[in-house]
């Protein structure tokens, strides 16, 4: 097992009174991620369309994409996405969804005169920016070390007497945290007597392997409804800005069960929930400065959220025919985050009446620009703890899409697309921890780098088109059920099939 970098972090944070503590930046990093989604033609050029813009999931990126319209249009995008998620390179879990991926409608005024000013365009976008549905389970005939240890070492220095009290009363006493009051129920540990100390039950069984099954599940999204407004001037400069409102929504449920040697056994199940919604400002630009070629970039304010969540657990163990259950009443908590601002740069090549290549560069400034405060929108000690652990944890994220757009015939379109990007968590990055609080789950994934493949075709008939796009998405990460467990690899393979179709008029 490794020593982690927040295993210190639990020594200054453990004596602070932080019981309300839901959140860590753990959860900060999952409400401020995005993945590739919209518009069947955006997806299937991988999202590359930062310099050419003309399609609605465009303005998700770069608003100024809004300004290459010379007509109104409406459309509509749903996709169905299977998603595979393995844990060691064991057998994967599968997870299947279908979503409304992109509404929106871009209405377009044209300068009769058509010099200057040529169009001033405006829209009404809805974008699903992240799908975060999977599911992945592990297990370990002999695991060498216990979840049994973790929570005793959590404990250590409680005072025995704690526990003397009815288990409701623990429950409010802010001196315990809930991880521990669970493990006392399920006789996880054992008081050593004379002293504040605890040995694990791992330890009394001899430290013998473990049977060990984890199981994890999540599921929401986040959304992004925008209201538009960008220009085209002389056919040369384009601009566009726009005004966000992000939804939140993510569950999970974690449940990790062991079984030792003398047969006894036991399942600690948690439940975490976000929900919460966001503002964002963007702004764009692309110039034409030859027909050919096309330069844009676009800049994102950070997203400010204001998130509520809730966290509970239950305890069940067994030992031989004696079966109990204990469980956490439900906690309620309050976070204001301040998500990484982006910026874009992209170039195009048009190639004619033919097609399109499209380059696009991301970057965001995770290291410092993600930002946590309390329900009340303060900077309190412990959030500025929680920051300076996000800073040595995380680094600036960079994402690099490319795609093409191919026209044999100007009714019918060929498109291939990909992307990566580059891991942005440390690896020896840690989930802090804290011996008073009320989150009871302990796990933890560090996310590695992403990539995806892309491909789909278009057919256009008079002011009617039909778009449908393949993405293959891989999301590698490494998986620990607590701060000191060994590595486990995570890997997502998403499947996502998009359809959309759109009228111009």
């Amino acid at each position: 097992m490794k020593q982690k970098i927040a295993c210190m972090v639990v020594a200054l944070l453990t004596t602070m009174g932080i019981y309300a503590q839901n959140q860590t930046f753990y959860d900060a990093i999952t409400a401020s991620s995005s993945e590739l989604n919209g518009t069947a033609r955006f997806v299937a050029v991988g999202g590359a369309m930062g310099a050419l813009g003309g399609d609605a999931s465009t303005v998700a990126y770069n608003p100024a994409g809004i300004g290459v319209y010379r007509s109104s249009e409406l459309s509509i995008t749903g996709n169905l996405h299977w998603t595979n998620t393995s844990m060691g390179g064991q057998q994967p879990s599968n997870y299947i969804t279908a979503n409304l991926a992109n509404v929106s409608y871009i209405g377009t005024w044209l300068n009769p005169k058509a010099k200057g000013v040529i169009t001033i365009n405006f829209g009404i976008t809805y974008n699903r920016l992240k799908n975060f549905s999977r599911e992945g389970r592990y297990y370990n005939s002999a695991q060498p070390y216990s979840l049994s240890q973790f929570i005793t070492q959590q404990t250590n220095g409680l005072d025995p007497m704690a526990f003397s009290q009815e288990v409701r009363d623990q429950f409010t006493d802010q001196n315990i945290g809930w991880r521990s009051i669970l493990g006392y129920q399920a006789y996880l540990f054992n008081p050593i007597d004379g002293t504040n100390q605890y040995v694990s039950k791992f330890a009394l069984e001899g430290g013998k392997p473990v049977s060990s099954n984890l199981q994890f599940s999540e599921h929401g999204s986040v959304s992004e409804y925008a209201l538009s407004l960008g220009g085209n001037v002389a056919n040369i400069f384009y601009w566009g800005m726009s005004v966000n409102c992000d939804y939140l929504y993510y569950q999970k449920r974690i449940t990790q069960q062991e079984t030792f040697n003398d047969g006894y056994s036991y399942t600690l199940a948690n439940h975490y929930q976000m929900e919460g919604s966001g503002f964002t400002y963007k702004v764009g630009f692309i110039v034409k400065p030859v027909n050919w070629l096309r330069i844009g970039g676009a800049f994102h304010t950070p997203t400010w959220f204001y998130i509520k969540d809730w966290t509970s657990a239950e305890i069940g163990f067994k030992n031989n025919l004696d079966y109990k259950r204990e469980e956490t009443p439900r906690a309620d908590g309050w976070l204001n985050l301040q998500s990484p601002l982006k910026a874009l740069g992209s170039i195009g090549f048009v190639l004619g009446k033919f097609g399109f290549i499209g380059v696009d560069y991301e970057y965001s400034n995770y290291h410092c620009g993600m930002i946590l405060r309390n329900g009340d929108n303060h900077l309190t000690p412990e959030m500025e703890e929680m920051n300076d652990a996000a800073k040595n944890a995380l680094t600036d994220r960079h994402t690099v899409r490319i795609g093409m757009e191919f026209k044999p015939i100007e009714a019918l379109s060929l498109r291939l697309g990909g992307g990566y990007s580059f891991p942005y968590t440390m690896t020896d990055a840690s989930r802090p921890y804290y011996s008073n609080d009320v989150r009871c789950d302990t796990e933890y994934y560090n996310n590695q780098n992403a990539y995806n493949a892309t491909c789909g075709i278009g057919y256009r008939i008079g002011r009617h088109a039909i778009d449908l796009a393949y993405v293959w998405q891989v999301n590698n990460a490494t998986y620990y059920s607590f701060a000191d467990a060994d590595p486990i690899s995570l890997r997502s393979v998403r499947n996502q099939v998009v359809l959309t179709y759109g009228i111009r008029f």
